[in-house]
This record gives C-alpha cells, structure tokens and sequence, in this order.
C-alpha cells in the first residue's frame, strides 16, 4: 500500500495489483493461529460468502482457513485429506478444525472462539491443539491440503523443503507432489538426498553464487551421467554443489 501501484487507477495496473494480492507467504512452522480470520462469529459469514469447492479453491484465503471451510461444507474432500495425513501418521485417528474446549496456558491471550487444529491420538482421552501439534506434523497436513485445496495454476516455492519433516514425512509427501495431476507448479530447494534423488534430474536447477551473482545450471550443463543413479552420484561430489559456490 507505499507502492505507487496502489495509487495507480489504470485499468492494466487494476489487473496487476489484483494478481500481486494472490501471493501469499507462509509459514507451516508457526503453530499459533493468530493468522487466522476465523472464529465461531466469523465462520457462518464465510460459509456463506464461499459456499461451494471451487469458490473455495480461488479464494486468497489461507489454506488452514480453506480447511476448516472444506469441512463444513465438502466432508468428502476434508475425509480424503484426514485420511492421507493419517496414512503418513498412523497414531493419529481423528482430525478436526473446531474451537478449544479446555483452558490452555499457551492459548490463555487468545481469544477462545478460535477455530483450531487438533488432532486426536490413539489411546490419549484430550484433543492435541495446534500449539502441541509438532511442526513436521503441521507442515505436512498443510502441505496436503495445499495439493487439494489449490486453485488449478498455483506456483508453489518452498525453500529446504525438508525443514521440520521427518525420514516418513519427506518420503511421502515428495511422492504426493510426484503423482498429483493437478496443474500445479512446486520449486523446491533442497539439499536432502531422497528428494534429489526422487526427483527426475531432467527438473534439477544447481544453485551457485559467484559474490553477488547467483546462477542456476542445468544437469544437462554439468555432464552428469545418463541414470539417475549415475547423476545423483556425480551431483554430490562436484564442488559447486558441496560449496553452493562458483569460481568462474
């Protein structure tokens, strides 16, 4: 709202302006839902306004808000999500978005209207809230239901995806983004070896920095061998990738 792109009334910059809105910056390591427009006052007024999935999908609204909407209105989807995240954490047997029912320290600033995540695990009698949820556990129900909840289109970068998620998490969920045939883009950076591996060395971009100047190198430009065993291999050892630095 500083940038003369607001002040602009230019039909072009309208439609600038517009798709500058649609980016969003997240961040799945915060447990606290203070980002969150939603409480039980608030949420009857959005089910209204986004009453249906792809109205849902197109919103800008963040993906725990996109969650707790798909919950109440397209049980179907909200089940295939639970039941992914369960597949990937199998000692959890029931999610829900709802408002706490018990006093919490950690939430005692918090207003107790809002709505949020809590999982239920086997043979634990209280809900777990989203603050004692753990990070890797988070990232991966939103990174899920990024993949569902989407609009067709979506640009994803993800810096050192690997960060919070455990050996079972990376696994699965870079084999979620894999398969996914939504059109949907992902740019991951990564120094992880299952995710490098995992993915074809056709899509691998080699990150260098020379001072100031930062480059981005094809496989294809580092001659590395023709197997994706043979490239990973070769990948490991050169010095650009060890370094992320480039001499020439």
């Amino acid at each position: 709202e500083k940038s003369l792109l607001h002040h602009l009334e230019e039909d072009f910059i309208k439609e600038i302006k517009k798709d500058i809105k649609k980016i969003q910056l997240s961040d799945h390591s915060n447990t606290r839902p203070e980002h969150s427009t939603f409480n039980n006052s608030s949420a009857n007024i959005f089910l209204k306004t986004f009453d249906t999935f792809e109205k849902i999908r197109r919103s800008i609204l963040n993906i725990q808000e996109k969650l707790f909407l798909i919950s109440q209105t397209e049980e179907s989807i909200f089940e295939k999500i639970k039941d992914r995240f369960i597949d990937i954490f199998p000692q959890v047997e029931d999610l829900r978005i709802a408002p706490t029912e018990s006093e919490d320290d950690d939430f005692s600033n918090i207003n107790k209207e809002y709505l949020l995540i809590q999982i239920k695990e086997k043979g634990v009698d209280k809900w777990v809230l989203q603050n004692r949820i753990s990070s890797g556990m988070l990232r991966s129900l939103f990174h899920i239901s990024e993949l569902y909840l989407s609009p067709e289109g979506t640009l994803f970068l993800i810096d050192e995806f690997e960060n919070s998620l455990g050996i079972n998490c990376i696994d699965e969920l870079t084999a979620d983004i894999l398969q996914s045939r939504r059109s949907l883009q992902f740019i991951l950076t990564s120094h992880h070896p299952y995710i490098i591996n995992a993915i074809s060395f056709n899509n691998w971009k080699l990150v260098t920095r020379n001072k100031g100047i930062v480059k981005t190198h094809k496989a294809s430009e580092l001659n590395l061998g023709k197997s994706k065993h043979d490239a990973f291999m070769q990948l490991i050892q050169l010095e650009e990738y060890q370094t992320g630095s480039e001499t020439t």
